[in-house]
C-alpha cells in the first residue's frame, strides 16, 4: 500500500515474480470504462475471489480492499518515499502513458484532461497524501500486535525491498 507513484506495482510485480504468483492490481479490478469506478459491492467481490487463491500478492491503496485482505495477509508493506520521489515518478508515468496512448484499466487512456484537469491522478496525489499517510499509520497501529509483519518502507528504491521479504 502506498500513494500514487510510490512504487506499489513495481514492488507488487518483483515479489509476485520472485514467489511465482500473479500479482493483484487493485486499479485493475477498481477502473471501469471512462475512469469509471465500479460499484463498491463489485469490487470487493472481485476481489474477493482474488483472494481466495492459496497464496496472493495485493498491489493498492483502496480502504474498502485494505480493509478485506489487511487481517488475513503474512505481511503488509507500506511503500512511502520521499513526496518528491513519488510525485516525479507518478508525473513521468502518467506523461508516459498519455504520449504512448497506452491503454489502462477498462480499456481508458489518458488523456490530457486527465493528466492536467481536476481529476487528475497528480492533483489528487497532491490532495491525498497527507490523509493517506495518517490512514496508514492507523492501520499499521491497529495491527501491531496480530501477527502481520508490517514493513514501512521510507526509502526511493523498493526493489531493494525484495531480497527482505522474501527471505
Amino acid at each position: 500500500m502506498g500513494g500514487p507513484g510510490c512504487g506499489k506495482s513495481t514492488l507488487a510485480n518483483a515479489l509476485a515474480e520472485s514467489a511465482g504468483v500473479r500479482p493483484v492490481a487493485l486499479d485493475a479490478l477498481y477502473w471501469g470504462p471512462g475512469w469509471t469506478p465500479v460499484p463498491t459491492e463489485e469490487f470487493v467481490g472481485l476481489l474477493g475471489k482474488e483472494l481466495d487463491a492459496e497464496q496472493w500478492i495485493v498491489d493498492g491503496q483502496y480502504p474498502d480492499a485494505i480493509t478485506a485482505f489487511a487481517d488475513r495477509a503474512d505481511c503488509l508493506v507500506w511503500v512511502d518515499p520521499p513526496f518528491a520521489v513519488a510525485w516525479s515518478r507518478l508525473l513521468r508515468r502518467t506523461l508516459r502513458r498519455w504520449i504512448r496512448r497506452e491503454r489502462l484499466w477498462g480499456g481508458t487512456r489518458e488523456t490530457l484532461w486527465s493528466v492536467i484537469g481536476p481529476r487528475s491522478i497528480l492533483w489528487y496525489a497532491l490532495k491525498v497524501r497527507a490523509s493517506q499517510r495518517q490512514a496508514n499509520q492507523e492501520l499499521f497501529d491497529q495491527l501491531a500486535d496480530s501477527g502481520v509483519l508490517l514493513l514501512h518502507a521510507r526509502g526511493n528504491d523498493v526493489r531493494s525491498l525484495v531480497g527482505r521479504i522474501t527471505r
